[in-house]
């Protein structure tokens, strides 16, 4: 099941993040600038994208001067105030998240076990605390 962004959708992104959005006949694209650190990144949401043979979906990709990340198949998205927005692909098991920041920001999780979403943070490795502490701002949207 993937998710298909609506015009009230990219309006709030839009509202989000700021940036020049152009928009095409099934696609959207957001340049966002950082004026003090001159960073920029470009934000893409494509809808109705045959992402295999028996799929269409949502695909999202972030092109910053540091890389290129792209996810397959999103299935939400929310806002995180003030500036972020966080989208998400997820399974019974697994989530993976793209957040997108309106000072350029750009996070990648992937994969990360939904079991570390409720477990006590005091308890969790070091290594996967940044993701559970992040993520489990998702868990509202999950099904």
């Amino acid at each position: 099941m993937s998710y298909f962004f609506t015009k009230d959708d990219i309006n709030t992104i839009s509202g989000v993040l700021g940036g020049e959005l152009r928009e095409y006949d099934n696609s959207c694209s957001w340049k966002i600038e950082n004026k003090e650190t001159s960073q920029t990144l470009v934000l893409s949401i494509h809808n109705n994208i045959q992402l295999n043979k028996a799929i269409t979906g949502s695909l999202i990709s972030v092109q910053t001067q540091h890389g290129y990340f792209e996810m397959h198949g999103c299935m939400a998205y929310m806002v995180f105030e003030p500036d972020e927005v966080i989208f998400v692909f997820y399974n019974d098991e697994t989530l993976s998240s793209l957040i997108v920041g309106k000072q350029c920001s750009c996070s990648m999780f992937g994969n990360i076990s939904r079991d570390i979403l409720n477990a006590d943070f005091s308890e969790l490795d070091a290594a996967v605390l940044m993701a559970a502490m992040q993520l489990s701002l998702t868990e509202t949207i999950l099904a």
